[in-house]
């Protein structure tokens, strides 16, 4: 009996000893599980006159690499003021490193300058310890002659990465200059949008988005 009783208690260390094992996480575990934050894409959009010019999302929006923003609407005329519009990109895991995007404001020729506040070429501010815009850029397009451009551009990559942009007309089509979709790359080159709403009905819409795949050839 005592023989019975101690090849029992032999038996009964050693399953104790095998569940014990089977729970023990393994030495790379806890490296292997950790989710990298995916990189996101933001927009600035605000009014500084009438905001019934400035419409659709307003304020800071930023959304993950492969989604679209929520759509923007330009709509200034002849009321008081205009938008303010910025960008930026958050990358708290440094994955978009050697990634550069930039956007361009400008004046159409012969058009009225006044209508497109700070004009110039803007590096998309990426940063990973906090969400930032570049500098904002002012659009009081109306009646005046012409309106303005504005430009997006991918001038180096590491990996592949495009810029998306969709930009669509909701009234008179003349407003909005090269509306549809389109998306900016290194190998492809930049997209420009013209913006010219003033007194006829409706505006433009835009949302932009960041996406990671393989080149469009």
């Amino acid at each position: 009996m005592r023989r019975i009783a101690r090849r029992f208690s032999v038996i009964a260390v050693a399953v104790t000893a095998a569940a014990t094992a089977t729970v023990l996480p393994a030495p790379h575990a806890q490296a292997t599980s950790r989710l990298l934050t995916p990189p996101e894409i933001g927009i600035r959009f605000n009014t500084d006159g009438d905001p019934g010019q400035c419409g659709g999302r307003t304020g800071d929006q930023w959304h993950s690499v492969g989604n679209w923003t929520d759509a923007i609407r330009l709509d200034t005329d002849g009321r008081r003021g205009g938008c303010q519009l910025a960008f930026g990109v958050y990358d708290p895991d440094n994955s978009l490193q050697g990634l550069s995007l930039t956007y361009g404001f400008a004046a159409t020729s012969g058009g009225d300058p006044g209508q497109c506040g700070n004009q110039g070429v803007y590096r998309m501010p990426i940063r990973g310890d906090a969400r930032t815009f570049g500098p904002s850029i002012r659009i009081d397009t109306d009646n005046r002659p012409g309106g303005c451009t504005l430009t997006f551009t991918v001038p180096t990559i590491r990996d592949y990465y495009a810029l998306d942009i969709q930009y669509d007309a909701d009234g008179a089509a003349g407003q909005c200059v090269n509306t549809g979709y389109h998306w900016a790359e290194t190998d492809r080159g930049p997209v420009t949008i013209g913006i010219d709403t003033d007194d006829r009905p409706g505006g433009c819409r835009l949302q932009i988005r960041l996406r990671s795949g393989f080149r469009s050839g």
